[in-house]
């Protein structure tokens, strides 16, 4: 039996800016009105409640990693807990790294002609990656709860802000634009102007699991439930991971021998003077509560902490990715 499929696009993301008639013929003459295309969060949410009516079973996002994030969401609020659709990328935003840990081959019309094939003869299921959504929920608890896989802030808020600059995302790939907004931000710390603004940190209260809560300014933190990233980068260690936890890493105001680190980190290692050294502290965990006023990014989407700035992170579900 062929399984419902529905297709969600976003006709801004970085390679569907450049309208293809081709793609949304085929897909709109196999799908009819389960290929959406959504203007707003409002008309994804509602066709999410309309596919959860309808049991689709797999999803198509056609976007980069904030879309996919809005999407996870969606489905969060509109389907039961188990029984949550199946998802296939089609990697085409600015940040693509929920597709590149997955692993995908092929994309645009070229990968939903695969889709169709396999899903007549029964075969999509057959390569099927498995992540957990990292949740963010506010202390608020009328505020719903928003999914998604790399989330940052401090350090890492204000280089997203730089790696948003449209002369970056018109003329750079996004492994370019990742590499030049990395580059942006260490050029800020040799500026007299800026080199204190970045270093100090924000003020930020954690508390990993049940630890004692710790309290001093945050440069950087960054937050994961991806198992690996683009180009080797991989700035986590520490902890017996599993599934049911997520990578962070907090790096103190004024760290030691940040410059080092930076490059060390992108490289993927980690020696033991970082690991030994107060200033970085990685780990893994299954929650954590922090009370910052800089604003959270979730796979490049920005959150405001709310008026009491408490926000949690914790492991949300599980979901499944077909890999093409």
């Amino acid at each position: 039996m062929t399984q419902k499929i529905a297709l969600i696009r976003n006709p801004t993301s970085r390679l569907n800016q450049n309208k293809n008639p081709d793609f949304s013929e085929f897909a709109s003459s196999w799908l009819g009105h389960r290929y959406c295309v959504p203007n707003t969060i409002e008309q994804l949410n509602s066709m999410l409640s309309q596919y959860a009516s309808e049991n689709i079973e797999c999803i198509i996002v056609d976007g980069g990693d904030g879309t996919i994030s809005q999407v996870m969401t969606a489905i969060y609020h509109a389907y039961p807990p188990d029984k949550l659709p199946k998802l296939v990328i089609l990697p085409s935003g600015n940040t693509n790294l929920i597709a590149k840990d997955i692993g995908f081959g092929i994309r645009g019309m070229e990968a939903l002609q695969r889709v169709k094939i396999l899903s007549e003869r029964e075969r999509l299921i057959n390569s099927v990656q498995h992540r957990h959504a990292l949740k963010i929920e506010w202390l608020d608890s009328s505020r719903p709860a928003v999914l998604g896989m790399f989330s940052g802030t401090a350090a890492f808020t204000r280089a997203i802000n730089i790696a948003h600059d449209p002369k970056i995302l018109k003329n750079f790939a996004h492994d370019w634009a990742v590499g030049i907004t990395i580059l942006f931000a260490l050029l800020k710390l040799f500026a007299p102007k800026t080199r204190d603004l970045w270093l100090k940190g924000e003020p930020c209260q954690i508390q990993y699991d049940q630890q004692e809560v710790t309290k001093e300014n945050s440069f950087l933190f960054l937050a994961t439930t991806l198992q690996s990233l683009s180009s080797g980068m991989w700035p986590f260690w520490g902890g017996k991971y599993d599934d049911q936890r997520l990578h962070y890493l907090n790096v103190n105001a004024y760290p030691s021998k940040l410059i080092s680190a930076c490059f060390t980190l992108l490289r993927g290692k980690t020696p033991m003077w970082l690991r030994n050294s107060p200033s970085y502290q990685s780990g893994v965990a299954q929650r954590i509560a922090m009370n910052i006023q800089q604003e959270i990014i979730l796979d490049g989407e920005h959150y405001d902490t709310g008026d009491n700035h408490e926000v949690y992170f914790s492991v949300g579900p599980e979901f499944s990715f077909v890999r093409l």
